[in-house]
């Protein structure tokens, strides 16, 4: 399903260091497979313009900080290469890829991304204002933004991230130009919270927050 172009990334590519992941994320293509209202099946193509590293059991800011290990964190132990979805607030579904090796509890929050020129198109969409459609750089720009119009929930915990699971990851070599800043919405993690562990996609208008 990739482009002439593109590689789709296999699961040992999640297995590198969290931070390398993260910034290797930044530019790479997040493709979904749908069945559109007609019954078509379509490819959404969102280029990732802006990503979260959660570095573990020493995180303050991470799901996995001291060893808190539950039910909902237990996938965050797997070996990279899986998706970990949550619900937060009770309304918004957050996108991580789980990074690094087994029992190394790490993750990267996919944050805000923009339509490429190659992606299929929702019928629905025609219906829509100009400002509405996936096309504009501000629709996926934010984690609940994303996974709402990608239509992305907790039925896609656990599951690798390849074709078969209707969400994987695709390189076609863009390397857009990368800068660090403190991660968003973690005041109660300390220090952690001035962590230069947001990866962006410098001035991108897609981006969440610059």
């Amino acid at each position: 399903m990739s482009t002439a172009l593109s590689t789709v990334l296999d699961s040992n590519w999640f297995t590198r260091p969290t931070c390398v992941v993260a910034a290797d994320l930044v530019g790479k293509v997040l493709c979904r497979k749908l069945i559109d209202t007609d019954g078509a099946a379509k490819v959404l193509r969102m280029r990732i313009s802006e990503t979260e590293a959660y570095i573990g059991e020493d995180d303050p800011a991470c799901h996995s900080h001291a060893g808190t290990r539950t039910a909902r964190t237990e996938i965050m132990y797997e070996q990279g290469g899986v998706f970990y979805v949550y619900l937060t607030y009770g309304i918004h579904h957050m996108l991580n890829v789980i990074t690094a090796n087994a029992e190394s509890p790490e993750s990267v929050l996919i944050r805000a991304g923009f339509l490429i020129e190659d992606s299929d198109r929702l019928l629905g969409e025609q219906l829509l204002s100009a400002d509405k459609h996936l096309s504009h750089p501000k629709q996926f720009a934010g984690p609940g933004k994303l996974t709402k119009r990608l239509q992305i929930d907790r039925q896609l915990y656990g599951k690798s991230i390849e074709p078969a699971s209707t969400v994987w990851i695709e390189d076609d070599g863009c390397k857009p130009p990368i800068s660090l800043r403190p991660r968003i919405g973690i005041d109660y993690a300390g220090e952690a919270k001035d962590w230069l562990l947001r990866y962006i996609w410098a001035d991108h208008p897609s981006l969440s927050k610059k």
